[in-house]
């Protein structure tokens, strides 16, 4: 078998629940998309669950942590570079990705009930993002940037929950002006009241 067949079987599938989620996700489908046999299929992932467990491991975790990899190393300019991510999440969407949503907070919703190894794996993306939140903001209050009254872990998941609801209400009202307006009001929060400073 071929490692290459198992990357285009996981990616074609993140795809699709990207857009419309786990649960429609049509296996047979997607082997017939992709033109190959449910042999081929089944080798790497006996079943629908397994399949969705490895694209949480293999792709979403790993997008996820690269969302936020410019704050990894980082002891000064912490706050010029949270924003900057901010900034870069609301110049990059699209009215298709918007259309689509958040797919980890999509997941979230979705999934999280259904099955407890999911929800763990979903938590493990969530908790890595966490962490590297968690100590950026420490080394920023360290240098002075930050406000010392914030508390990292907390602020780290408030900002991860607000990006993942600024998605939520954009795709609701179908509207990227909404998601940048949104976006726009984050920064403006965070310069007020968690950075200090100007922001290098």
């Amino acid at each position: 078998m071929n490692n290459n067949t198992r990357a285009k079987i996981l990616q074609r599938c993140f795809e699709a629940i990207a857009e419309k989620g786990f649960e429609t996700l049509r296996t047979d489908k997607e082997i017939t998309r992709l033109k190959i046999t449910k042999g081929a299929f089944y080798h790497y992932f006996p079943n629908k669950l397994e399949l969705g467990y490895a694209v949480i491991d293999e792709i979403i975790l790993p997008m996820y942590l690269e969302r936020w990899s410019g704050l990894e190393g980082r002891t000064h300019g912490i706050s010029g570079a949270v924003l900057a991510i901010i900034e870069k999440e609301k110049s990059e969407a699209s009215d298709k990705s918007i259309a689509k949503g958040d797919v980890l907070a999509n997941l979230m919703i979705e999934m999280s009930h259904a099955d407890a190894q999911f929800r763990e794996k979903l938590e493990n993306v969530l908790e890595a993002q966490v962490k590297i939140l968690q100590k950026a903001l420490l080394a920023g209050k360290a240098a002075g940037e930050i406000k010392s009254n914030m508390d990292a872990r907390s602020m780290a998941y408030s900002m991860i929950g607000s990006l993942h609801g600024c998605y939520a209400i954009a795709k609701t009202r179908a509207s990227r002006d909404v998601f940048t307006l949104m976006m726009s009001n984050l920064q403006r929060q965070l310069s007020d009241s968690v950075f200090e400073g100007t922001f290098a």
